[in-house]
């Protein structure tokens, strides 16, 4: 029996051997990438540092101010008007005439195409309908909102 306990034992330190290799391989790769693969880790800059990069820059103009774009008239403002239960609408007016800018149907509506032209939204749920009439009064947008319930 003693063949089999030499080859037991042996067979253990070769184990704890090769276990303590693979366990310096696998710290040395952990500290490589920590530091970078290819040497020196990156560090933040001091203070000086920033400062004499910076001051190795070529000088440039200061900035300008930005432009202001052309405000709009008062009655081209977008405002939003609530449609009910249906969602919400977006509308400016030019002059006495609403132009609609965008819909957005509330969760569980659809919008839907009208035959009333650009002063009219319809949105569309299961068993209810919501009808947005648009005016402009004053140059402001104004919406009239009907709701039928399908019966």
């Amino acid at each position: 029996m003693r063949p089999s306990r030499a080859r037991t034992a042996a067979a253990v330190l070769v184990w704890v051997v090769v276990a303590a290799g693979a366990l310096v391989v696998g710290l040395t790769a952990v500290g490589a990438v920590g530091s970078g693969i290819t040497g020196e880790g990156l560090r933040p800059l001091t203070s000086a540092e920033i400062d004499s990069r910076l001051a190795a820059l070529p000088a440039t103009s200061a900035p300008q101010p930005p432009v202001s774009p052309v405000p709009p008239a008062a009655d081209a403002r977008a405002v939003v008007v609530a449609g009910g239960p249906g969602g919400t609408v977006v509308v400016r007016c030019e002059g006495a005439t609403p132009r609609i800018v965008s819909a957005s149907p509330a969760q569980g509506f659809e919008l839907k195409d009208s035959d009333g032209g650009a002063d009219r939204v319809r949105f569309d749920g299961d068993d209810i309908e919501v009808d947005v009439r648009l005016s402009c009064s004053n140059g402001v947008p104004v919406g009239d909102v009907r709701v039928e319930y399908d019966d």
